[in-house]
């Protein structure tokens, strides 16, 4: 009787912690803190779900099918997709991802978009967004996103078919095949090598300076331009 007796008194105080939300899930702890179980709003803890909906903010571990909350702060993983609004903290994807600002590591199966990311994206395909700053490595590169070039980057980009196809790169752009930005400064090192305006270096069987002067627009091995203001 004492063994049953105390069983079910331990039954009882764990059921005590365990609460039931509005978005139908089950956590165990307090509230919101706690290991959680379904389509919690909010949560700081360790957090399961199939499918992300009308999620608020989600602090600590969160692993789901789709992730799809406005805030997480943490480690979140998107077993199919991420599609988090703002990310900050570590953020794996089995596929893809699409946020609107990404602090921290991103690292996806296929790629991921952001309108701003700051920190380390690797993408099994490419990454891309509007404004950049960072470390980006991914077979493809950092290029296009909605037809649209890359707005700027600030960091370092290492790509096989592109470096960075970017209106602007302040900082380092690697690639074996090509790199193609509108306003580089710093270095871009690929086979091929296209800038409207250079300043810093280029390194690659064929390189292109559209504000040199004409005869050294296209130049071999290496191109560079030091100068401020745009030959005529």
């Amino acid at each position: 009787m004492k063994i049953l007796r105390f069983i079910l008194t331990q039954f009882l105080v764990l059921l005590s912690f365990v609460s039931y939300g509005q978005n139908k899930h089950l956590t165990i702890g307090s509230k919101d803190i706690g290991i959680c179980f379904g389509n919690s709003e909010k949560n700081s803890g360790m957090r399961f779900n199939f499918r992300d909906r009308n999620v608020y903010q989600i602090n600590g571990i969160n692993i789901t099918g789709i992730s799809k909350s406005r805030i997480t702060n943490g480690l979140t993983f998107g077993l199919i997709a991420n599609y988090d609004s703002i990310s900050n903290g570590i953020l794996l994807n089995g596929l893809v991802g699409q946020s609107y600002k990404a602090n921290g590591i991103i690292i996806s199966g296929l790629g991921h978009v952001s309108s701003e990311l700051n920190g380390i994206g690797i993408g099994g395909l490419a990454i891309a967004g509007d404004n950049l700053n960072g470390l980006f490595i991914s077979p493809i590169g950092v290029t296009y996103w909605n037809s649209e070039k890359i707005e700027k980057i600030n960091g370092v980009t290492f790509g096989i078919i592109f470096g960075a196809v970017a209106k602007k790169l302040n900082g380092l752009s690697i690639s074996i095949f090509q790199n193609y930005i509108d306003t580089t400064n710093g270095v871009m090192i690929a086979a091929l090598n296209k800038s409207e305006n250079l300043h810093g270096f280029q390194f690659g069987i064929l390189n292109y300076a559209g504000n040199n002067r004409k005869i050294f627009q296209w130049l071999p091995i290496m191109n560079c331009n030091l100068r401020r203001k745009p030959s005529r």
